[in-house]
This record gives structure tokens, C-alpha cells and sequence, in this order.
């Protein structure tokens, strides 16, 4: 399991509470249960959504990506969950519908 490391200090002000090195066996599920990340394995679209630009497949990341971890606001974090509790299956290899929506909030 990798640590929650921090690439450059983050700012108070600051949108990220840190960043994240993928590695082998990671998955978004399971880092975002991580206590050092949210503890609630529900919130990883947060995670895809601040790093989309880099994550083509929310049911594919690969090891030596670097995540940034946004924080966990209201409003953001109540559309996080409520997407992965609505998403459904993970399929690899093509960006879910549902993905693509969530992202254009």
C-alpha cells in the first residue's frame, strides 16, 4: 500500500489535503478508504474528478500515477457518494456514462 506523501507543502488555502503515489493493486476504491485519505471508500470520484486529466478509466489507474487528494467539501462530497453508490458495475477499458456526467458537474 502506498503512503500519502505530499509532492511540494500544501497551502492552507489549498484545494488538496495532499497527494497520492499509485501502486501496483491500488485501485480508487481503495485509496479513497485509506484513514490517511477519507476513510469512506464512497468518495473516490472526488478523486477521479480532480485528477481526470490523467485518469481516462475509473476502473483503470496504473502504478507511478501521483493524485492530488482534494478536499472533501459538502455539496462535492454528497455528489461523490451519491455517484459511487448509483454508479454501477466497473468494466474495464471505457469510460462509464455516468463517469462522464459526474465529470461535467
Amino acid at each position: 500500500m502506498a503512503e500519502t506523501m505530499d509532492k511540494e507543502p500544501m497551502q492552507e488555502d489549498s484545494p488538496y489535503i495532499g497527494g497520492y503515489l499509485v501502486v501496483s493493486g491500488d485501485n480508487l476504491w481503495n485509496i479513497s478508504g485509506q484513514d490517511t485519505i477519507y476513510g469512506d471508500p464512497y468518495m473516490w470520484p472526488l478523486i477521479y474528478k480532480a485528477n481526470s486529466g490523467q485518469i481516462k478509466d475509473a476502473d483503470l489507474i496504473h502504478p507511478g500515477q501521483y493524485f492530488y487528494i482534494p478536499k472533501a467539501k459538502g455539496a462535492e462530497r454528497g455528489a461523490a457518494i451519491a455517484h459511487a453508490r448509483n454508479r454501477g458495475a466497473w468494466t474495464l477499458g471505457e469510460t462509464e456514462a455516468s463517469d462522464l456526467d459526474y465529470l461535467a458537474q
